[in-house]
């Protein structure tokens, strides 16, 4: 009998567990098909449609025959697409190869113990608590010909230069790049936690053992960090290729400066004839771009494993 009622019991009990996991996951399971999976699937079909001014409510399919008709256009009509896709990859790589050693670096200089770091790390992230929209109406003013503090320090290598270096192509494109890139505060904080997480017993045993600052950053800090260090880098890689704010209120794309989330912009709101299908095209190839980033930063973190197996098996 004991062993029946506990048998019943069991199944109760594990119904219930499962209820009120589903129950707590109901609320978020919901909103993520409302406000993420449902627009997904939208932008998805409505790539391959006719939708723009004349038919605004009622999105009409190409047909089977010519249902890449969007892509057709944006890949060798449009003119912009080539380089939008440049400048985003060029902005997603410079956040994994620059940004994130950089946060790196700061996050481990404000991990040590000396006075007023604390006072530094706090001004460090003060620009972070400001809106990219801001910072780059900020920049633009930085960057004026007539009164900006940047055109006087070029002088001082070329004096006869006047131009507005958001105007010429080339310059246009890291004067961009500058107004973000080194705004590392908040991958530095991430970065920061998960380094005064590691047990200080560790660098005592390192210390004991001969072991330097720089040494213990190299050979043990920064490995036991790793999963935290991929994570910002997908989204600083990520960051980089849906640059927006910064195009807008600097360049509007001028000078070879278009992005691919500004020409998203340009098609579906700029354009007179509102051309939603073809903005939705890009968009999903902006999508895809962002899966092919995660499983680029997964394979760059995968190569230290693999060469620790190549290592043992030359070993052996």
């Amino acid at each position: 009998m004991k062993n029946s009622t506990h048998s019943v019991q069991k199944p109760r009990t594990d119904w219930r567990k499962k209820g009120f996991i589903f129950a707590f996951l109901a609320p978020t399971m919901v909103m993520f098909c409302i406000f993420y999976l449902y627009p997904l699937v939208t932008v998805f079909f409505t790539s391959f449609c006719k939708w723009d001014y004349t038919n605004i409510t009622r999105p009409e399919f190409f047909g089977w025959k010519e249902m890449f008709k969007n892509y057709k256009y944006i890949f060798n009509t449009y003119p912009y697409f080539w380089e939008a896709m440049r400048n985003s990859t060029a902005w997603a790589l410079l956040g994994v190869f620059f940004q994130i050693p950089l946060s790196t670096i700061m996050a481990l200089a404000f991990s040590r113990k000396m006075k007023g770091v604390k006072t530094i790390r706090n001004i460090y992230i003060v620009p972070c608590m400001i809106s990219s929209a801001a910072m780059g109406m900020i920049f633009l003013q930085l960057y004026n010909p007539l009164y900006g503090v940047v055109n006087p320090i070029i002088q001082l290598f070329n004096p006869g230069f006047k131009e507005n270096i958001l105007l010429l192509k080339g310059s246009a494109f890291w004067a961009l790049t500058a107004a973000y890139i080194f705004f590392t505060g908040t991958t530095t904080l991430m970065i920061l936690g998960n380094i005064l997480a590691v047990p200080e017993e560790v660098r005592e045993a390192a210390t004991l053992d001969g072991a330097s600052g720089l040494l213990q950053d190299w050979h043990i800090i920064i490995p036991m960090i790793r999963g935290t260090l991929k994570t910002v880098s997908i989204l600083a890689a990520t960051s980089g290729f849906l640059l927006y704010n910064e195009v807008f209120f600097l360049t509007k794309g001028a000078a070879g400066t278009y992005s691919v989330s500004y020409i998203i912009r340009e098609l579906a709101i700029t354009s007179p004839r509102t051309q939603f299908g073809r903005a939705n095209s890009v968009a999903f190839i902006q999508i895809i771009c962002g899966l092919l980033i995660i499983v680029f930063v997964n394979l760059i973190y995968s190569v230290p494993d693999w060469l620790e197996k190549v290592k043992k098996g030359a070993e052996k």
